[in-house]
């Protein structure tokens, strides 16, 4: 998509610049009184001015593109420093808790995971677990559609979409409620028969077990997702709550002015294709034994349901550069209807 989006820049420009040609009479009586009386012509001052603006557009696509290809390059380096650069030093550490030890390799072996065993496991199946509450009483593990890369149809492939359909139970779309989730209990025994239900769930502030009691779909205009939905009675009203996972995580729960500053510092609001909600995200926690890996998020409570992307992210800190090792956002902005 962020491909479509400088293609269509380009295309915006080409515009731009025929649409200024088009409106140089009419702008005649508007030209700078310095450029009716040094001798410098209409067509002269018309061509600075549309070569002032494609420098600045130009400009921003290169700049831009530059973002993007760091990204690219960052991630794609993500996973082997992390395994062969972080992780052995964070090892080593005796004072590591072993919950944390084991979390560390499973994050390893996720980020090594190959994609078709990725397609063919449950959301819940990974290691991190992204967790929002868009609507009263849904407070729930979100799982969204997945679609192989290389296959232009974009059909979601996802294995909650293929039980789904294999049971007759494909969520239908509804374009009046964005608040409206079909239930799946019968679905959600099935599912979790020989399935563990618990679930360590991690707020701003504390650790909080609890269960996963039911499934369900959501299928709008413009948003699809699959809703593994959580008690809710081991919370308290205040809670902020995340993300979770099947280890019982040790963190230190403070913020981190250095890393926020640095979040801030790469995110290039003008290079997004899209609205959504980067420049908000901020740090809250870190695990314990561990330097160099930062849970964030960007949200508003108690619904998570007011910024245009409410996230949740993993990031490690990789020389000079932060990294994403994990990420999940829910698009309220409708991102793929526009």
């Amino acid at each position: 998509m962020k491909q479509y989006y400088f293609s269509l820049l380009l295309i915006l420009l080409l515009l731009l610049s025929c649409q200024q040609e088009t409106d140089k009479t009419e702008k005649k009586e508007a030209l700078p009184v310095s450029s009716r009386h040094t001798g410098t012509s209409e067509k002269e001052v018309g061509q600075k001015e549309n070569q002032d603006g494609q420098q600045v557009d130009e400009a921003l696509v290169r700049e831009c593109t530059e973002y993007w290809a760091e990204i690219q390059r960052l991630n794609s380096i993500a996973a082997d420093y992390f395994s062969q650069e972080f992780l052995p030093k964070a090892l080593a550490n005796p004072a590591l808790p072993g919950e944390n030890r084991k979390f560390l390799l499973a994050l390893k072996a996720d980020l090594h995971q190959p994609k078709e065993e990725f397609h063919s496991n449950l959301a819940i199946e990974q290691v991190l677990l992204p967790i929002f509450k868009l609507n009263k009483d849904q407070l729930g593990i979100l799982a969204f559609p997945k679609y192989d890369i290389d296959n232009p149809d974009l059909q979601d492939i996802s294995l909650e979409h293929k039980i789904l359909t294999q049971h007759k139970l494909a969520p239908a779309y509804d374009n009046h409620s964005q608040t409206k989730l079909a239930l799946h209990p019968t679905l959600a025994d099935s599912l979790f028969k020989n399935r563990n239900r618990s679930v360590y769930t991690y707020t701003t502030q504390r650790k909080v077990k609890t269960q996963i009691t039911n499934f369900a779909s959501y299928h709008g205009e413009c948003l699809l997702y699959y809703n593994y939905l959580l008690d809710n009675k081991p919370f308290k009203g205040d809670d902020k709550v995340l993300f979770g996972s099947r280890y019982s995580l040790d963190l230190n729960y403070k913020g981190e002015p250095e890393i926020d500053a640095l979040l801030k510092s790469q995110y290039k609001k003008k290079c997004q294709d899209c609205p959504n909600s980067g420049e908000l995200q901020k740090t809250f926690a870190s695990l314990q034994g561990v330097e160099g890996l930062y849970f964030l998020y960007a949200d508003t409570f108690p619904l998570n349901n007011e910024l245009d992307t409410p996230l949740r992210g993993l990031v490690m800190k990789m020389n000079d550069k932060l990294v994403y090792l994990w990420h999940a956002e829910v698009d309220l902005v409708g991102c793929s209807c526009i």
